[in-house]
């Protein structure tokens, strides 16, 4: 057992590498099993669909062959349909865990929802997109021409990004031609020197390098922050530049609250201290310390406000007293009976 309770095994299963590592397995085992049950898949990871498209020649699908030989009964349409699904299906199933590195090695810099989304949805595109155009020429240039026709203006922020999204196409590239050997190590090696760079922090500059430069920043922010319109210029370069949308608009809504706050607080009123403790006693001078002991362990606030004489001329002590929830007005007057015994005659609370 741990420290927190849980067994080694379960916080074992509860890391993403190993979370990642098993998933690959266990696709290993299942295609296993399905090349078994259906042998005609097997054409899906051959060569043979990527050795017809350079041919000159347009040759018959190996894997629409293959499903025609196991099951002749299985019309073209149902064929092509099962091919089709086999791809795509394959594409996502490769691409998923790259999303999960994704999300893992961004996760402190932050990333955007859109981008893992893309990841997983471009290559099952481009997979059905290539089993539509196969060897045709025709069916490519037109494929050509609505791309172009549709304006793309989502740029990516980070060069990395750009990394996933062709890795994505390739993936989705592969899949379509039926070349499913190769999409799995593109995804499988891939994943393993991503993990790889960020678990050594790979390419970052050495801290006797970048603490200087971290100084000289500081330095020059200070020096601006009496400034305000170049203050904010500097810290949009050297700060919100490389945040995330998603970073930027929390801390819009933070800076938004906090001028609020600045614009509507208003000092608060000190709360009135409503109850008043009067005690009668024939001896006020020794009475009183004992008292405003009593008083200092037992509400939140008191005040003295004198001492008066009554009509039969004994001295009352008289306190004004903020109470505790825990302490109401009666327990407190019993403890100041208790405290002060014979020294207190009575004892008043209003």
């Amino acid at each position: 057992m741990t420290d927190d309770g849980r067994r080694p095994l379960a916080r074992i299963g509860e890391d993403p590498v190993v979370r990642v590592a098993a998933y690959y397995v266990l696709l290993a085992a299942g295609t296993a099993l399905l090349w078994q049950v259906f042998p005609g898949i097997a054409a899906v990871f051959s060569a043979e669909r990527l050795d017809a498209i350079n041919t000159t020649a347009v040759q018959a699908d190996p894997l629409l062959e293959a499903l025609g030989a196991s099951a002749p009964a299985m019309g073209p349409p149902v064929a092509l349909a099962i091919t089709t699904a086999l791809c795509m299906i394959g594409a996502f199933l490769l691409m998923l865990p790259v999303s999960w590195v994704y999300i893992l090695t961004r996760r402190k810099k932050g990333f955007r929802q859109s981008v893992v989304q893309t990841l997983i949805i471009l290559p099952i595109v481009v997979a059905g997109v290539v089993l539509l155009v196969k060897n045709s020429i025709a069916l490519a240039f037109s494929l050509g021409g609505i791309v172009a026709a549709v304006s793309f203006r989502n740029t990516l922020r980070d060069t990395k990004d750009a990394v996933y999204i062709f890795l994505a196409i390739g993936v989705g590239l592969a899949a379509g031609v039926q070349v499913m050997s190769a999409a799995a190590v593109m995804s499988f090696l891939f994943n393993v020197i991503v993990l790889i760079f960020w678990f050594t922090d790979f390419g970052r500059a050495p801290s006797h390098l970048e603490g200087p430069r971290a100084a000289r920043r500081l330095e020059r922010s200070l020096a601006l922050a009496n400034r305000t319109g170049a203050f904010v210029a500097q810290l949009d370069r050297e700060i919100l530049k490389s945040m995330s949308p998603e970073q930027l608009q929390a801390l819009a809504s933070r800076a938004r609250r906090r001028v609020g706050e600045g614009v509507n607080a208003a000092p608060k009123a000190p709360k009135p201290l409503a109850t008043v403790i009067r005690v009668q006693s024939p001896d006020p001078e020794r009475a009183r310390p004992d008292i405003e002991e009593v008083l200092a362990t037992q509400v939140k606030q008191w005040k003295y406000t004198g001492t008066q004489r009554d009509a039969a001329g004994s001295a009352v002590l008289e306190y004004r007293v903020r109470l505790r929830k825990s302490v109401p007005a009666p327990v407190l007057a019993g403890e100041l009976r208790t405290r002060l015994g014979a020294r207190a005659t009575g004892v008043e609370t209003r």
